[in-house]
This record gives C-alpha cells, structure tokens and sequence, in this order.
C-alpha cells in the first residue's frame, strides 16, 4: 500500500507539474503536427527519462535536509519560498498570452533525443520536485526507504509521459485551445502553489 501510495504522489505531483503549456508540453504537440504522433511520444518518452533522474536528485536533496535535525525549520522555510515563487510565477504566466503550438520551434533530428536534451535543460523542474518533496515530507506522506523511492520517482516520470502523451494525442485541440488553456491551468496552478505555501507556514508555527 505504501508503495502504491508513493507512486500516486509521484504521479499526480508530475501530472500537475507538466499541465500547463510549456517547453515541453507544447514542442511535444508541434512534434505531433509537423510529424506524427509516434515520434511525439518519442519525445515524450525522451523527456520522461530525464524526469527520473531529476526527481532522484530533489529527494536526495530533501533527504539530505531531512536527516540533519538543524535544518528542519530551513527545511519546512524552503518549501514556502519555492511554493510562494511557483504561485507568482504561474500568476504571472496567467495573465501573460502565451504563444500557440505552431509557433514552437521544433529542432531537427531524432525525437528521442531532442526529449531528452530539451527536458534536461529545463532547469525549472529540480525546484518544482524540491518543493513537491519537502511539503511531502513536511506532512509526514513521504518515505524515504529505497523502495519508496524509487517508487515515488517511477510514478513522476510516468506522470510525466501521460500527460506528454496526452499533448501528442490531442496536438489539434491543443493547437487551436492553448492560449485559454494557459491562462486557466496557471492560475489554478498559482492558487494550489499559494495554498501549499499558506499550510507549510501555518505548520511551522
């Protein structure tokens, strides 16, 4: 049950995380027009790969925290910062108009490895994953035996495919969609940001 559990955090936390047009996402729906939709799964596959390793290395890092007692308070203070900047960010990105699919530029070559280079340098998901486990931990849902682990983080990098795939799939309605899409997911994204911020800091006193 608790591996069960790890990695239905895992996958709604990266589900959520991957939601609103991106980078990813969106080259993931232009891919799916200029080409076809197997090599935007490819992609997808490529950039889910990458997920693995960058969630891995946000729990090592809340481990870390986690596992010297002097840093619990800097630990429950750095969950608030991170999730107080996401709120503003997806805040800001809500009321900006954001560029539809077409106008993604899609790099030539093998869809694969474009996945894996462009989510590796999409430097804004250690963050997120930091913040997602240290509120995670804060609350006392995350473990942090190797099992649970990697269950957690198989969980994130499916999240991630799913929702991938799922821009591939649907490439036309998202196409023609993205802008309102944009605008509705950040602001929801900015509100639940806010609201786990305004918890951490209520558990802290």
């Amino acid at each position: 049950m608790t591996l069960a559990l790890h990695f239905i955090l895992g996958f709604i936390t990266s589900f959520l995380g991957t939601l609103t047009p991106s980078m990813l996402n969106m080259t993931t729906a232009k891919i799916s027009l200029s080409k076809n939709k197997v090599e935007g799964v490819k992609f997808a596959i490529g950039a889910s790969i990458v997920v693995l390793a960058q969630v891995y290395i946000a729990i090592l890092f809340t481990k870390f925290l986690r596992s010297n007692p002097s840093f619990v308070q800097s630990l429950q203070k750095l969950a608030i910062v991170i999730f107080a900047i996401l709120s503003f960010y997806f805040y800001r990105q809500s009321k900006k108009d954001k560029e539809p699919a077409n106008s993604v530029k899609v790099k030539a070559g093998n869809s694969f490895v474009v996945g894996l280079l462009l989510s590796a340098l999409n430097m804004f998901s250690i963050p997120f994953y930091c913040g997602v486990t240290t509120a995670l931990d804060v609350a006392g849902w995350l473990k942090f035996s190797q099992t649970t682990i990697v269950s957690f983080v198989i969980g994130s990098a499916l999240g991630t495919f799913t929702l991938l795939a799922m821009y591939a799939n649907y490439a036309q309605l998202i196409q023609l969609k993205s802008k309102g899409l944009a605008k509705n997911l950040n602001l929801i994204l900015s509100i639940l940001t806010g609201g786990l911020a305004l918890i951490t800091l209520i558990n802290l006193f």
